[in-house]
Protein backbone atom coordinates (compact mmCIF):
# COMPACT_ATOMS: atom_id res chain seq x y z
CA UNK A 1 0.00 0.00 0.00
CA UNK A 2 1.17 3.49 -0.78
CA UNK A 3 1.44 6.01 2.02
CA UNK A 4 0.28 9.56 1.33
CA UNK A 5 2.62 12.33 2.45
CA UNK A 6 0.63 15.47 3.12
CA UNK A 7 1.93 19.02 3.09
CA UNK A 8 0.50 21.85 5.16
CA UNK A 9 0.36 25.61 4.99
CA UNK A 10 0.83 27.47 8.24
CA UNK A 11 -0.13 30.89 9.53
CA UNK A 12 1.72 32.17 12.57
CA UNK A 13 -0.06 34.38 15.04
CA UNK A 14 0.28 35.32 18.68
CA UNK A 15 -2.46 35.02 21.27
CA UNK A 16 -2.30 36.22 24.84
CA UNK A 17 -2.98 33.49 27.37
CA UNK A 18 -1.01 34.32 30.50
CA UNK A 19 2.31 34.83 28.75
CA UNK A 20 2.30 35.21 24.98
CA UNK A 21 2.54 31.84 23.22
CA UNK A 22 3.24 31.30 19.54
CA UNK A 23 0.60 29.24 17.81
CA UNK A 24 0.44 27.94 14.27
CA UNK A 25 -2.59 27.11 12.19
CA UNK A 26 -2.27 24.35 9.63
CA UNK A 27 -4.62 22.71 7.20
CA UNK A 28 -4.95 18.94 7.44
CA UNK A 29 -7.00 18.21 4.37
CA UNK A 30 -10.06 20.43 4.81
CA UNK A 31 -9.69 20.66 8.60
CA UNK A 32 -7.88 23.55 10.19
CA UNK A 33 -5.96 22.84 13.38
CA UNK A 34 -4.19 25.03 15.89
CA UNK A 35 -0.76 23.79 16.98
CA UNK A 36 0.83 25.12 20.14
CA UNK A 37 3.18 23.94 22.88
CA UNK A 38 1.63 22.86 26.16
CA UNK A 39 5.02 22.79 27.91
CA UNK A 40 8.62 22.86 26.66
CA UNK A 41 10.45 22.15 29.92
CA UNK A 42 10.46 18.36 29.68
CA UNK A 43 13.46 16.04 29.99
CA UNK A 44 12.79 13.15 27.59
CA UNK A 45 9.07 12.59 28.19
CA UNK A 46 8.15 8.94 27.69
CA UNK A 47 4.51 8.44 28.66
CA UNK A 48 1.62 10.91 28.68
CA UNK A 49 -1.81 10.23 30.19
CA UNK A 50 -4.87 12.52 30.39
CA UNK A 51 -6.72 12.78 33.69
CA UNK A 52 -9.31 15.51 34.21
CA UNK A 53 -7.74 18.90 33.55
CA UNK A 54 -4.18 17.55 33.70
CA UNK A 55 -1.65 15.72 31.59
CA UNK A 56 0.49 13.25 33.55
CA UNK A 57 3.99 12.68 32.17
CA UNK A 58 6.87 10.34 32.93
CA UNK A 59 10.32 11.80 32.24
CA UNK A 60 13.05 9.26 31.64
CA UNK A 61 15.59 10.57 34.21
CA UNK A 62 13.04 9.71 36.93
CA UNK A 63 10.38 12.43 37.21
CA UNK A 64 6.61 12.13 37.15
CA UNK A 65 5.11 15.49 36.24
CA UNK A 66 1.57 16.83 36.11
CA UNK A 67 0.79 19.63 33.64
CA UNK A 68 -2.32 21.79 33.86
CA UNK A 69 -4.00 21.86 30.45
CA UNK A 70 -5.32 25.41 30.82
CA UNK A 71 -2.00 27.03 31.75
CA UNK A 72 0.73 24.57 30.77
CA UNK A 73 2.12 24.85 34.29
CA UNK A 74 4.25 21.84 35.25
CA UNK A 75 4.43 20.36 38.74
CA UNK A 76 6.86 17.53 39.56
CA UNK A 77 4.92 15.14 41.79
CA UNK A 78 7.53 12.38 42.10
CA UNK A 79 11.33 12.46 41.92
CA UNK A 80 12.88 9.01 41.48
CA UNK A 81 16.20 10.16 40.07
CA UNK A 82 18.07 8.60 42.97
CA UNK A 83 16.40 5.23 42.32
CA UNK A 84 16.15 5.10 38.53
CA UNK A 85 19.03 3.84 36.40
CA UNK A 86 18.69 6.12 33.36
CA UNK A 87 21.04 5.32 30.49
CA UNK A 88 20.42 5.14 26.77
CA UNK A 89 16.69 4.48 26.47
CA UNK A 90 16.39 3.05 29.98
CA UNK A 91 14.90 4.99 32.88
CA UNK A 92 11.39 5.87 34.04
CA UNK A 93 9.14 4.53 31.28
CA UNK A 94 5.54 3.30 31.26
CA UNK A 95 2.67 4.65 33.36
CA UNK A 96 -1.00 3.85 33.85
CA UNK A 97 -3.60 5.37 36.16
CA UNK A 98 -6.07 3.02 37.80
CA UNK A 99 -9.22 2.83 35.63
CA UNK A 100 -11.28 4.02 38.63
CA UNK A 101 -8.95 6.98 39.28
CA UNK A 102 -9.29 9.21 41.33
CA UNK A 103 -11.70 7.13 43.44
CA UNK A 104 -8.93 4.54 43.49
CA UNK A 105 -5.92 6.91 43.47
CA UNK A 106 -3.30 4.42 42.28
CA UNK A 107 -0.63 5.12 39.66
CA UNK A 108 1.44 2.32 38.11
CA UNK A 109 4.99 2.95 36.88
CA UNK A 110 7.77 0.99 35.21
CA UNK A 111 11.41 1.95 35.72
CA UNK A 112 14.88 0.47 35.41
CA UNK A 113 17.22 0.26 38.38
CA UNK A 114 20.69 -0.94 39.36
CA UNK A 115 23.15 -2.29 40.18
CA UNK A 116 24.78 -2.77 36.78
CA UNK A 117 26.45 -6.12 36.08
CA UNK A 118 28.06 -6.81 32.71
CA UNK A 119 26.11 -3.86 31.23
CA UNK A 120 22.76 -5.27 32.39
CA UNK A 121 20.52 -4.17 35.25
CA UNK A 122 16.82 -4.66 36.08
CA UNK A 123 13.33 -3.30 35.49
CA UNK A 124 10.31 -3.32 37.77
CA UNK A 125 6.64 -2.44 37.92
CA UNK A 126 5.53 -0.48 40.98
CA UNK A 127 2.38 1.12 42.35
CA UNK A 128 2.06 4.53 44.00
CA UNK A 129 -0.79 6.31 45.78
CA UNK A 130 -1.80 9.85 44.77
CA UNK A 131 -2.51 11.97 47.86
CA UNK A 132 -3.62 15.06 45.95
CA UNK A 133 -0.21 16.71 45.81
CA UNK A 134 2.34 13.92 45.37
CA UNK A 135 2.82 10.24 44.63
CA UNK A 136 3.63 8.33 47.83
CA UNK A 137 4.05 4.81 49.22
CA UNK A 138 5.81 2.79 46.53
CA UNK A 139 4.74 -0.87 46.38
CA UNK A 140 6.74 -3.33 44.28
CA UNK A 141 4.49 -5.47 42.07
CA UNK A 142 6.97 -7.17 39.74
CA UNK A 143 10.75 -6.91 40.02
CA UNK A 144 14.01 -8.29 38.62
CA UNK A 145 13.03 -8.19 34.94
CA UNK A 146 16.27 -8.00 32.98
CA UNK A 147 17.02 -4.53 31.56
CA UNK A 148 19.60 -2.92 29.31
CA UNK A 149 20.26 0.46 27.70
CA UNK A 150 17.50 -0.21 25.15
CA UNK A 151 14.62 -2.58 24.36
CA UNK A 152 12.92 -2.55 27.75
CA UNK A 153 9.31 -2.05 26.56
CA UNK A 154 7.28 -0.82 28.32
CA UNK A 155 3.70 0.20 27.72
CA UNK A 156 0.95 -0.39 30.25
CA UNK A 157 -2.75 -0.85 29.54
CA UNK A 158 -5.65 -1.79 31.77
CA UNK A 159 -8.11 -4.34 30.42
CA UNK A 160 -11.87 -4.10 31.12
CA UNK A 161 -11.57 -6.83 33.78
CA UNK A 162 -9.19 -4.64 35.79
CA UNK A 163 -6.04 -6.60 35.02
CA UNK A 164 -2.95 -4.82 33.73
CA UNK A 165 -0.89 -5.56 30.61
CA UNK A 166 2.80 -4.65 30.45
CA UNK A 167 5.17 -4.99 27.48
CA UNK A 168 8.80 -5.98 27.92
CA UNK A 169 11.66 -5.94 25.41
CA UNK A 170 14.27 -8.62 24.74
CA UNK A 171 17.30 -6.36 25.47
CA UNK A 172 18.89 -7.66 22.22
CA UNK A 173 19.06 -11.18 23.71
CA UNK A 174 16.87 -12.73 21.05
CA UNK A 175 16.35 -16.14 22.64
CA UNK A 176 14.55 -14.57 25.60
CA UNK A 177 11.54 -13.76 23.45
CA UNK A 178 10.94 -17.50 22.84
CA UNK A 179 11.78 -18.63 26.38
CA UNK A 180 8.55 -19.13 28.38
CA UNK A 181 10.54 -18.95 31.63
CA UNK A 182 11.83 -15.45 30.83
CA UNK A 183 9.70 -12.32 31.34
CA UNK A 184 11.56 -10.52 28.53
CA UNK A 185 10.21 -10.14 24.99
CA UNK A 186 6.66 -10.60 26.26
CA UNK A 187 3.36 -9.04 27.14
CA UNK A 188 2.71 -9.74 30.82
CA UNK A 189 -0.67 -9.69 32.60
CA UNK A 190 -1.13 -9.25 36.32
CA UNK A 191 -3.59 -8.13 38.96
CA UNK A 192 -3.20 -4.74 40.62
CA UNK A 193 -1.79 -6.39 43.75
CA UNK A 194 0.98 -8.01 41.69
CA UNK A 195 -0.51 -11.50 41.67
CA UNK A 196 -0.98 -13.68 38.58
CA UNK A 197 -4.55 -13.82 37.20
CA UNK A 198 -5.99 -17.31 37.47
CA UNK A 199 -7.10 -17.21 33.82
CA UNK A 200 -3.67 -16.37 32.36
CA UNK A 201 -2.60 -18.82 29.61
CA UNK A 202 -0.45 -20.46 32.29
CA UNK A 203 -1.97 -19.75 35.73
CA UNK A 204 1.52 -19.93 37.26
CA UNK A 205 3.05 -17.36 34.88
CA UNK A 206 2.69 -13.65 34.15
CA UNK A 207 3.25 -14.33 30.43
CA UNK A 208 0.26 -13.29 28.31
CA UNK A 209 1.96 -13.50 24.90
CA UNK A 210 5.52 -14.06 23.68
CA UNK A 211 7.81 -13.67 20.69
CA UNK A 212 8.00 -9.87 20.95
CA UNK A 213 11.08 -7.81 20.14
CA UNK A 214 10.20 -4.45 21.68
CA UNK A 215 6.59 -3.25 21.76
CA UNK A 216 6.13 0.42 22.64
CA UNK A 217 2.52 0.94 21.60
CA UNK A 218 -0.80 -0.60 22.62
CA UNK A 219 -4.41 0.52 22.18
CA UNK A 220 -7.83 -0.98 22.83
CA UNK A 221 -10.24 -0.30 19.95
CA UNK A 222 -13.92 0.51 20.58
CA UNK A 223 -14.67 -3.06 19.52
CA UNK A 224 -12.47 -4.34 22.33
CA UNK A 225 -9.73 -5.61 20.03
CA UNK A 226 -6.15 -4.89 21.13
CA UNK A 227 -3.56 -3.59 18.65
CA UNK A 228 0.15 -3.25 19.38
CA UNK A 229 3.08 -1.64 17.58
CA UNK A 230 6.49 -3.25 17.66
CA UNK A 231 10.03 -2.37 16.62
CA UNK A 232 11.65 -4.49 13.94
CA UNK A 233 15.44 -4.67 13.36
CA UNK A 234 16.05 -2.69 10.13
CA UNK A 235 12.99 -4.24 8.49
CA UNK A 236 9.46 -5.06 9.55
CA UNK A 237 8.19 -2.65 12.14
CA UNK A 238 4.79 -4.14 12.91
CA UNK A 239 1.17 -3.56 13.84
CA UNK A 240 -0.37 -6.75 15.28
CA UNK A 241 -3.56 -7.92 16.96
CA UNK A 242 -2.67 -8.89 20.53
CA UNK A 243 -4.34 -12.04 21.83
CA UNK A 244 -3.65 -14.23 24.84
CA UNK A 245 -1.33 -17.21 24.39
CA UNK A 246 -0.16 -16.12 20.93
CA UNK A 247 3.46 -16.26 19.82
CA UNK A 248 4.49 -13.36 17.54
CA UNK A 249 7.57 -15.05 16.18
CA UNK A 250 10.60 -12.98 17.13
CA UNK A 251 13.42 -13.77 16.35
CA UNK A 252 12.32 -16.63 14.07
CA UNK A 253 10.05 -14.45 11.93
CA UNK A 254 10.45 -10.77 11.02
CA UNK A 255 7.10 -9.32 10.00
CA UNK A 256 5.34 -11.34 7.31
CA UNK A 257 6.52 -14.73 6.08
CA UNK A 258 8.36 -13.37 3.05
CA UNK A 259 12.00 -14.41 3.59
CA UNK A 260 13.58 -17.82 3.00
CA UNK A 261 14.91 -18.10 6.58
CA UNK A 262 11.29 -17.85 7.76
CA UNK A 263 10.00 -20.79 5.70
CA UNK A 264 10.37 -23.49 8.34
CA UNK A 265 8.91 -21.60 11.33
CA UNK A 266 6.11 -20.17 9.18
CA UNK A 267 5.22 -23.68 7.97
CA UNK A 268 4.44 -24.74 11.55
CA UNK A 269 1.50 -22.33 11.79
CA UNK A 270 2.48 -21.60 15.40
CA UNK A 271 3.23 -17.89 14.96
CA UNK A 272 0.92 -14.90 14.61
CA UNK A 273 1.71 -12.56 11.69
CA UNK A 274 1.24 -8.78 11.86
CA UNK A 275 -1.58 -6.99 10.07
CA UNK A 276 0.79 -4.33 8.72
CA UNK A 277 4.56 -3.78 8.49
CA UNK A 278 7.08 -1.13 7.44
CA UNK A 279 10.39 -1.74 5.65
CA UNK A 280 12.64 0.12 6.16
CA UNK A 281 11.65 0.63 9.75
CA UNK A 282 10.27 3.90 11.11
CA UNK A 283 10.60 3.07 14.86
CA UNK A 284 6.94 2.67 15.73
CA UNK A 285 5.87 4.03 19.10
CA UNK A 286 2.53 4.57 20.81
CA UNK A 287 -1.01 4.27 19.41
CA UNK A 288 -4.42 5.87 19.96
CA UNK A 289 -7.75 5.43 18.18
CA UNK A 290 -9.24 8.81 17.27
CA UNK A 291 -12.98 9.46 16.90
CA UNK A 292 -14.15 12.94 15.94
CA UNK A 293 -16.53 13.49 12.97
CA UNK A 294 -15.56 17.18 12.98
CA UNK A 295 -12.05 16.07 11.97
CA UNK A 296 -12.83 13.68 9.08
CA UNK A 297 -9.21 13.20 8.01
CA UNK A 298 -8.42 11.49 11.32
CA UNK A 299 -11.88 10.31 12.36
CA UNK A 300 -12.02 6.56 13.10
CA UNK A 301 -8.33 6.23 12.41
CA UNK A 302 -5.44 4.67 14.26
CA UNK A 303 -2.83 7.35 15.04
CA UNK A 304 0.76 6.29 15.71
CA UNK A 305 3.83 8.27 16.70
CA UNK A 306 7.22 7.31 15.27
CA UNK A 307 10.79 7.96 16.36
CA UNK A 308 13.21 7.38 13.48
CA UNK A 309 10.37 8.21 11.10
CA UNK A 310 9.75 11.54 12.89
CA UNK A 311 6.14 11.61 11.76
CA UNK A 312 2.59 10.83 12.75
CA UNK A 313 0.95 7.99 10.83
CA UNK A 314 -2.86 7.86 10.48
CA UNK A 315 -4.21 4.46 9.46
CA UNK A 316 -7.62 3.34 8.28
CA UNK A 317 -8.54 -0.22 9.26
CA UNK A 318 -10.83 -2.47 7.28
CA UNK A 319 -14.28 -3.34 8.65
CA UNK A 320 -12.95 -6.47 10.35
CA UNK A 321 -10.01 -4.56 11.89
CA UNK A 322 -7.62 -7.13 10.45
CA UNK A 323 -5.78 -4.98 7.90
CA UNK A 324 -4.59 -1.43 7.29
CA UNK A 325 -6.25 -0.30 4.06
CA UNK A 326 -5.06 3.33 3.96
CA UNK A 327 -2.13 5.19 5.50
CA UNK A 328 -1.42 8.92 5.59
CA UNK A 329 1.69 10.63 6.98
CA UNK A 330 1.68 13.96 8.84
CA UNK A 331 4.20 16.35 10.42
CA UNK A 332 7.20 14.57 8.91
CA UNK A 333 10.37 16.14 10.39
CA UNK A 334 8.28 18.99 11.79
CA UNK A 335 8.63 18.16 15.50
CA UNK A 336 11.42 15.58 15.45
CA UNK A 337 11.12 12.22 17.23
CA UNK A 338 7.55 11.55 18.40
CA UNK A 339 7.38 9.27 21.44
CA UNK A 340 3.83 9.22 22.78
CA UNK A 341 0.31 10.44 21.98
CA UNK A 342 -2.87 11.09 23.98
CA UNK A 343 -6.35 12.50 23.29
CA UNK A 344 -7.74 15.34 25.40
CA UNK A 345 -11.26 16.14 26.62
CA UNK A 346 -12.12 18.32 23.59
CA UNK A 347 -10.64 15.90 21.04
CA UNK A 348 -7.38 17.83 21.03
CA UNK A 349 -4.26 15.70 20.60
CA UNK A 350 -1.08 15.80 22.69
CA UNK A 351 2.26 14.51 21.40
CA UNK A 352 5.40 13.99 23.50
CA UNK A 353 8.54 14.74 21.51
CA UNK A 354 12.03 13.33 22.09
CA UNK A 355 14.13 15.72 20.04
CA UNK A 356 16.24 18.69 21.00
CA UNK A 357 18.19 19.54 24.12
CA UNK A 358 17.12 17.54 27.21
CA UNK A 359 15.02 19.78 29.41
CA UNK A 360 13.37 21.41 26.41
CA UNK A 361 11.53 18.49 24.77
CA UNK A 362 8.09 19.99 24.15
CA UNK A 363 4.65 18.52 24.57
CA UNK A 364 2.80 19.57 21.39
CA UNK A 365 -0.96 20.21 21.36
CA UNK A 366 -3.00 19.88 18.15
CA UNK A 367 -6.53 21.29 18.39
CA UNK A 368 -9.11 21.13 15.59
CA UNK A 369 -10.44 24.67 15.27
CA UNK A 370 -14.02 23.38 15.48
CA UNK A 371 -13.50 21.53 18.75
CA UNK A 372 -17.03 21.71 20.14
CA UNK A 373 -17.70 18.45 21.97
CA UNK A 374 -19.67 15.83 20.05
CA UNK A 375 -22.36 15.67 22.72
CA UNK A 376 -22.83 19.43 22.49
CA UNK A 377 -23.15 19.27 18.72
CA UNK A 378 -25.77 16.54 18.73
CA UNK A 379 -27.76 18.04 21.60
CA UNK A 380 -27.68 21.74 20.74
CA UNK A 381 -26.84 21.80 17.02
CA UNK A 382 -24.86 25.03 17.15
CA UNK A 383 -22.19 25.71 14.59
CA UNK A 384 -20.28 28.72 13.30
CA UNK A 385 -18.45 28.68 10.01
CA UNK A 386 -15.99 29.22 8.54
CA UNK A 387 -13.94 28.52 11.66
CA UNK A 388 -11.04 30.41 10.09
CA UNK A 389 -12.77 33.59 8.87
CA UNK A 390 -11.99 36.92 7.27
CA UNK A 391 -14.83 39.33 8.13
CA UNK A 392 -18.02 37.26 8.12
CA UNK A 393 -19.45 34.35 10.12
CA UNK A 394 -22.52 32.26 9.37
CA UNK A 395 -24.48 30.99 12.38
CA UNK A 396 -26.52 27.78 12.48
CA UNK A 397 -28.51 26.64 15.52
CA UNK A 398 -31.89 25.26 16.67
CA UNK A 399 -32.25 27.37 19.83
CA UNK A 400 -34.93 30.00 20.50
CA UNK A 401 -34.21 33.53 21.72
CA UNK A 402 -30.55 33.00 20.95
CA UNK A 403 -27.87 35.57 21.69
CA UNK A 404 -24.49 35.28 20.02
CA UNK A 405 -21.53 36.51 22.09
CA UNK A 406 -17.99 36.83 20.71
CA UNK A 407 -15.14 36.94 23.23
CA UNK A 408 -11.38 37.06 22.84
CA UNK A 409 -9.04 34.42 24.29
CA UNK A 410 -8.99 36.26 27.64
CA UNK A 411 -12.78 36.29 27.92
CA UNK A 412 -13.26 39.96 26.98
CA UNK A 413 -16.59 40.48 25.20
CA UNK A 414 -16.02 41.77 21.64
CA UNK A 415 -19.50 41.59 20.10
CA UNK A 416 -23.07 40.66 21.02
CA UNK A 417 -25.94 39.87 18.65
CA UNK A 418 -29.38 39.34 20.23
CA UNK A 419 -32.06 37.15 18.66
CA UNK A 420 -29.67 35.92 16.01
CA UNK A 421 -31.45 33.72 13.47
CA UNK A 422 -30.16 30.42 12.14
CA UNK A 423 -28.42 31.03 8.84
CA UNK A 424 -27.74 34.67 9.66
CA UNK A 425 -24.43 36.17 8.48
CA UNK A 426 -22.61 38.25 11.09
CA UNK A 427 -20.01 40.89 10.27
CA UNK A 428 -17.02 40.60 12.58
CA UNK A 429 -14.07 42.89 11.96
CA UNK A 430 -11.41 42.14 14.56
CA UNK A 431 -7.65 41.77 14.77
CA UNK A 432 -6.12 38.43 13.77
CA UNK A 433 -6.15 35.89 16.59
CA UNK A 434 -8.23 33.32 18.47
CA UNK A 435 -11.81 34.08 19.56
CA UNK A 436 -14.78 32.18 20.95
CA UNK A 437 -18.36 32.26 19.68
CA UNK A 438 -20.94 31.38 22.35
CA UNK A 439 -24.68 30.93 21.88
CA UNK A 440 -26.73 31.84 24.96
CA UNK A 441 -30.42 31.57 25.83
CA UNK A 442 -30.94 33.71 28.91
CA UNK A 443 -28.36 32.39 31.36
CA UNK A 444 -28.01 29.04 29.63
CA UNK A 445 -24.96 28.34 27.47
CA UNK A 446 -26.19 26.50 24.38
CA UNK A 447 -22.82 25.95 22.73
CA UNK A 448 -19.33 27.34 22.33
CA UNK A 449 -16.89 27.18 19.42
CA UNK A 450 -13.38 28.40 18.82
CA UNK A 451 -12.86 30.58 15.74
CA UNK A 452 -9.77 32.18 14.22
CA UNK A 453 -9.50 35.53 12.45
CA UNK A 454 -6.84 35.19 9.76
Amino acid sequence: MKAHYLLFSGILFFASCGESEAQTTQMIGSTEVVIDTLNDEMTVPWEIQLEGDYLWVTERPGYVSRIELATGEKDIILNLTSEVHASGEAGLLGMALHPDFPQTPEVFLVYTYGPVEDSYFHEKLVKYTWNGTALVNEVDLLTDILAWDAHNGSRLLFLPDGTLLMSTGEQYINDQAQDPESLSGKYLRLNTDGSIPADNPDPTSYVYSMGHRNSQGIVRLPSGKLLISEHGPSTDDEISILEADNNYGWPLIHGFCDQSFEDDPCATGLYTPPIHAWTPTIATSDLVYYQNPSFPEWNNRLLMTTLAGRKLVAMQLNAEETDVIDEDVYFENQFGRLRDIAIGPDNEIYIATNSGVPGTHPIIRITPVDFTGLNDLSQHEFRVYPTAFSNELTIHHTASNATLVITDINGKRIKEEREVASGEVIQLKVAPGVYFASLINGNQLIGRQKIIKQ
